[in-house]
């Protein structure tokens, strides 16, 4: 049985994940959006660790509260009266208008129409929201509290819990707590007392009970510590299982000093200091049987590609072929057309495998990878498809690999016998971080960037100033330059449950408004999104890329994968919808020609401090460090995709002690190692 997580006695006797179905109304459609969290089965439902801890504060009168836009208060008012609007389809606004002694204020309830019978003019309630401007300041979705079911009381501590699209967290909340209540009997602690004392943790059920219901800050972070300390225990002891079987079957690809500046001799640009010295390690690595286990971590635009591109080609000179997977269809797409023409001036052929590819055209392509006709295959999770049988497979180069699950990239590992393997990521972790979390890996740093790249200013835009940027967009369009329009979702359908429907921008929505301006629509415009099929998608950047449309209105699709140096504008509406590695990784889409680019943030004030360091700071590992501390790092080193959690480990230097116990303990108790690391390959 796979014990790397605790073991739920309650499941022992039937399926040991117990899928969150089985706690009362919890559908197919809630269970995928919990999905979304990391959350698929019981098990990690109690073990969602909260981000925070929220101490509920002291009523405001209405008249601060109005003062307070961004932030959010509680206020004791008087229904004064209800309206009701609705918009077509299921969209509706309750706009309920409260007062106290100091004045009025709005109350906006979205796509909630009952709430127009739940509140009647005359009640006194409680309301605890955030304060957001419009048209005069109003509480955007407040909760409601009444006599008979009053809010927390000032002082209750109240988890917060990362969140997804369509899950609140009064109702995440409440399933944590339930299963907590059925389930929570059933975790067994496997850490034996005298470790638990020296680290000064408490039991792990405890731990579950108390960081979903604490009583206070001090009993939250305690258990915050335990739950985030089993994660990453987890972690290191497979790492540590890696490290003690690795065997020494890999193909070495040893290549001369002449052969190895030849190589880099082909490349039509002239590579960075930084680069030739990763070829280096990447050359050294390879040259030994014992299979190469190497990051590189480089910021947005530092040229990471360049050097995996090295690798393949080492790999093919001595009769080996290179799986480069990507994570989507996008930026496979986009390395497969700009690595090609270099290596086939090398003599080497190369194929891109992707899921939406003709049944005709991928039985070519596994007839040549088995065969040997092929050197590099370019694809996206394809490449460890059952059918798919590699002649020789050497390398396994894995970009965003922060992206893929720890049994992903070892079924792609698993195609060939000890195969090298290359991981590459632009969203940095900070290097004591990388070391401790990969402890299997090499780490190198891409720490230079390409010469003749054009500056990037980011600036945030608010106020009445928002409504000069379709403007500023069209001057730089009608000068030569492309733009993209960065909308947070495809559509307004989307956003049934969310705060405010006005807020929310679809990339459809805004791509129609834009398409109105006759200016726009002479210049050319697409919309690029997820649901679009690949074929379309792929015509439409392409035209993007060739400058024939020169404003791309698209989702976060484009974070990854898009590469025009024309484009020099980049506008991210609802920005604070977004986390500061990804704005830094779709800031990174600009920037990549000589001419000065510009990024215009659109968002709320609740994120003015994400913005103020994108506004100062350009480094994306300062932003890594800075996104781990305010995201926890589940999300950053992506290590939740493996089945673990490690929200909660949001300071690294207050926390980095739980790294190096979990890493020190698995190194020296092999007898906790096993109990943690059983049954799974740590391969990364």
């Amino acid at each position: 049985m796979n014990r790397t997580r605790p073991i739920l006695k309650n499941f022992m006797m039937q399926d040991p994940i117990g899928p969150v179905t089985r706690l009362e109304g919890i559908g197919p459609v809630r269970a995928q959006r919990l999905a979304r969290l990391g959350v698929a089965c019981i098990r990690d439902l109690l073990f969602l660790l909260p981000r925070r801890l929220r101490e509920w504060a002291e009523p405001v009168s209405v008249a601060e509260a109005s003062d307070r836009v961004g932030s959010t208060v509680t206020v004791r008012v008087r229904v004064r009266g209800v309206r009701l609007t609705r918009f077509g389809g299921r969209r509706s606004l309750v706009r309920v208008k409260v007062a106290d002694e100091s004045g009025e204020i709005d109350a906006l309830f979205f796509n909630q129409p009952w709430m127009r019978e739940h509140v009647r003019v005359g009640d006194d309630v409680e309301l605890h929201g955030r304060v957001v401007d419009a048209k005069g300041a109003a509480l955007a979705s407040p909760k409601l509290g009444t006599s008979a079911k009053p809010l927390p009381s000032p002082g209750t501590v109240v988890p917060e819990y990362p969140l997804t699209d369509g899950v609140s967290q009064d109702f995440l909340a409440a399933l944590c707590r339930s299963a907590v209540a059925r389930y929570g009997d059933g975790v067994v602690e496997l850490l034996p007392h005298d470790i638990l004392t020296r680290l000064g943790l408490p039991p792990l059920p405890e731990a579950v009970a108390s960081a979903h219901a604490p009583a206070n800050a001090a009993e939250f972070d305690a258990a915050r510590r335990r739950l985030a300390f089993e994660s990453l225990l987890g972690v290191q002891a497979r790492l540590q299982l890696a490290r003690t079987g690795r065997s020494g079957r890999a193909t070495a690809a040893r290549i001369a000093d002449a052969r190895h500046a030849a190589l880099l001799d082909r490349y039509p640009f002239a590579l960075t200091v930084a680069q030739r010295r990763i070829a280096g390690e990447l050359r050294s690595d390879l040259a030994r049987t014992s299979p190469m286990r190497r990051l590189v971590q480089g910021d947005v635009g530092s040229g990471k590609t360049a050097v995996a591109l090295y690798a393949a080609m080492v790999v093919a000179e001595s009769g080996g072929q290179s799986a480069f997977m990507a994570p989507t269809e996008l930026l496979a797409e986009q390395h497969f057309f700009g690595l090609r023409p270099l290596l086939e001036r090398a003599g080497l052929a190369c194929d891109l495998l992707t899921g939406s590819l003709a049944r005709r055209d991928r039985r070519q392509v596994l007839e040549r990878l088995e065969h040997g006709g092929l050197h590099v295959l370019f694809g996206t999770h394809a490449l460890f498809s059952a059918d798919v049988r590699y002649k020789r497979l050497d390398l396994a180069i894995i970009d965003e690999q922060h992206r893929f699950g720890v049994g992903q990239r070892a079924a792609l590992a698993d195609k060939g016998d000890d195969v090298h393997t290359l991981l590459m990521t632009a969203t940095p972790i900070p290097r004591t971080l990388a070391l401790s979390l990969y402890g299997d890996l090499d780490v190198s740093l891409l720490d230079e960037m390409p010469p003749g790249r054009g500056e990037v200013t980011t600036r945030w835009v608010r106020g009445a100033e928002r409504r000069r940027v379709p403007a500023l967009v069209r001057e730089r369009l009608a000068a030569g330059e492309q733009a993209y329009w960065v909308c947070p979702r495809i559509g307004a359908e989307e956003d049934a449950e969310e705060e405010s429907l006005a807020r929310i921008a679809g990339a459809e929505q805004r791509f129609a408004r834009i398409q109105e301006s006759e200016v726009f629509a002479q210049l050319g415009v697409e919309l690029v999104h997820g649901r679009l099929p690949a074929e379309e998608r792929a015509r439409r950047l392409d035209r993007f890329r060739r400058g024939e449309a020169k404003l791309l209105v698209a989702t976060t699709v484009i974070e990854v994968g898009v590469d025009v140096p024309a484009a020099t504008v980049m506008v991210i509406e609802n920005a604070e919808r977004l986390g500061l590695a990804q704005l830094h990784q779709l800031r990174g889409r600009i920037g990549r020609g000589p001419a000065p680019s510009q990024c215009l943030i659109l968002g709320d004030a609740v994120a003015e401090h994400r913005f103020r360091l994108l506004e100062e700071c350009r480094d994306g590992f300062l932003l890594a460090e800075e996104d781990l501390r305010q995201r926890g790092m589940g999300d950053l080193a992506g290590v939740r995709q493996s089945g673990d959690n490690l929200e909660g480990l949001d300071d690294p230097e207050r926390d980095l002690d739980l790294l190096i116990a979990a890493r020190d303990l698995a190194r020296e108790r092999p007898d906790v190692c096993a109990l943690y690391g059983a049954g799974e390959r740590a391969t990364p």
